[in-house]
């Protein structure tokens, strides 16, 4: 593990030792329930990994995947009941709801990007996974899915991508989302990296031109970096990319952009020094983080300055998060087997309107 990265850690962890309590956005005797535990399927690759945690505006519904199932998910708040949204979901990593209620995933398994229909269906031919020693080859014939569209089809300049991580949709309609590169089991064999760098895309609104939003992503002792959490503050002026712990990741660090004209993003700043899986934020000022520390949990900052303001404390090691429910205060939380929430006194800051 990186020196730089061992530093962050223990600097975040005296600040958890600091700020250990739970934050001013949640009541004292709140607590975190847990909602479902998923199962190990004959077709899991290794766990259950639960990722991807996005609210439907529409509904205040919860969809989340199981990467390693090959599925995503969705909690009805209505009923308080799991079910499978879709399966197999192209192994979706991070999801994000447009401003025309499409659900946008990162389909890890060919790099693509999908607009995914919450209440269109269409049979089709069981589509077969690209490694066949991975994952649910179905028992033949069509499999009814949610109607979806491939809108980035995988390459960037005619090579292909590292691998769409997590996505997040701004108001007119653009996607920016990270790419770095995490070899997977359900790759074909022998896939290589093929782009120079890590680093931030963006799609047009029109979904018809992709460009790298920045055109290096590195650390601040200037280490060539893995962008991976990726989150726009609610007026769409700024845009929080972070570098987690992981394979090739180069530490944890997370970095504030001003968003500007035709998308372009510029005056870089270290905003926390550390980085995150997944990130959401409330209507209050405050970030909601999967951040490494010292105990598993949801690391809670402040939005102005970049401090930890309180700690949730989770029985699993959490990926990602979202205000979910019809009025949004309640925080959904994936982390590893398990799906959590834990009632708030603030409500999400959604940016998509």
């Amino acid at each position: 593990m990186q020196a730089k990265f061992l530093a962050c850690l223990v600097a975040l962890a005296h600040s958890a030792a600091a700020q250990s309590g739970l934050p001013p956005t949640v009541d004292a005797n709140a607590k975190v329930t847990k909602l479902a535990t998923l199962p190990r399927e004959s077709y899991t690759v290794d766990q259950p990994f639960t990722e991807g945690a996005t609210r439907d505006p529409a509904t205040g519904d919860v969809y989340f995947v199981d990467q390693n199932s090959n599925k995503i998910l969705k909690w009805t708040v209505a009923t308080g009941k799991l079910s499978t949204f879709m399966h197999p979901a192209g192994y979706s990593n991070g999801m994000t709801f447009d401003k025309n209620g499409k659900l946008i995933a990162c389909a890890d398994e060919r790099n693509q990007l999908w607009e995914i229909s919450t209440n269109v269906t269409k049979s089709v031919p069981w589509p077969q996974p690209l490694n066949p020693s991975v994952g649910d080859r179905g028992s033949g014939g069509n499999v009814v899915l949610p109607e979806y569209t491939v809108i980035m089809d995988g390459k960037y300049n005619g090579k292909q991508l590292g691998g769409p991580n997590d996505v997040w949709a701004m108001p007119d309609n653009s996607l920016y989302f990270t790419d770095p590169y995490w070899s997977r089991k359900w790759w074909a064999s022998g896939r290589r990296a093929e782009q120079d760098i890590n680093t931030v895309y963006r799609l047009s609104p029109d979904r018809k031109t992709l460009t790298r939003a920045l055109a290096t992503f590195q650390t601040s002792d200037g280490k060539a970096g893995s962008p991976n959490g990726i989150i726009g503050s609610p007026d769409g002026k700024t845009l929080y990319v972070a570098a987690f712990q992981g394979p090739g990741s180069g530490g944890g660090e997370t970095y504030a952009y001003d968003v500007g004209a035709n998308g372009a993003l510029s005056n870089r700043r270290l905003w926390a020094q550390f980085g995150s899986d997944g990130m959401t934020m409330d209507n209050q000022g405050n970030m909601y983080m999967s951040a490494p520390v010292s105990r598993s949990g949801v690391t809670v900052v402040s939005i102005a300055t970049g401090k930890q303001v309180g700690f949730i404390p989770v029985p699993e090691s959490p990926a990602n998060l979202a205000f979910g429910g019809v009025d949004q205060s309640t925080l959904y939380i994936t982390a590893r087997t398990g799906f959590y929430s834990i009632p708030t006194k603030v409500k999400g800051a959604h940016l998509v309107k």
